[in-house]
């Protein structure tokens, strides 16, 4: 049985090697300026369409000046758009551009293969249990989310 006062360690080898796997996956499939962090920032613009900066650091759990630095790293390799509010001129929105829509299908086998890597061995109900867990020690450190 594994050490409870080794799960830090453990979380962190395990965000490494996701990370590791995710980067050299994307390098075999050619795509280039695009890092494993800039995942959740695509797939939000994916499913929700075209959002605020301010949406967006909330929707992925980010704070605005980190959001604001993926999103330009995102802009300068054509991945993404920001245009002003047509109703609120403070505000800019972002929106998946050409590019990035060609990505998506090897942007979903990269993350299916992620999936099947991290769970194999691993049975439906120790899937939910495992991400049940992690969902509620992650709680402990952002109370309201």
């Amino acid at each position: 049985m594994t050490n409870p006062d080794h799960i830090v360690f453990l979380v962190t080898r395990l965000q490494e090697s996701a990370h590791r796997f995710l980067s050299n996956a994307l390098k075999q499939k050619g795509v280039q300026g695009i890092e494993p962090s800039h995942g959740v920032i695509l797939r939000q613009l994916h499913v929700q369409g075209p959002l605020s900066m301010s949406d967006l650091a909330r929707l992925t759990g980010r704070t605005k000046p980190t959001v604001t630095v993926l999103v330009r790293k995102l802009m300068k390799h054509g991945y993404v758009e920001k245009v002003r509010d047509s109703e609120d001129g403070r505000v800019f929105q972002v929106s998946l551009a050409p590019k990035a829509l060609e990505l998506a299908r090897d942007l979903e086998a990269v993350s299916l293969e992620l999936r099947k890597t991290l769970f194999t061995g691993f049975d439906e109900h120790e899937k939910q249990v495992l991400a049940g867990l992690a969902a509620k020690a992650l709680r402990n450190f952002n109370p309201g989310e």
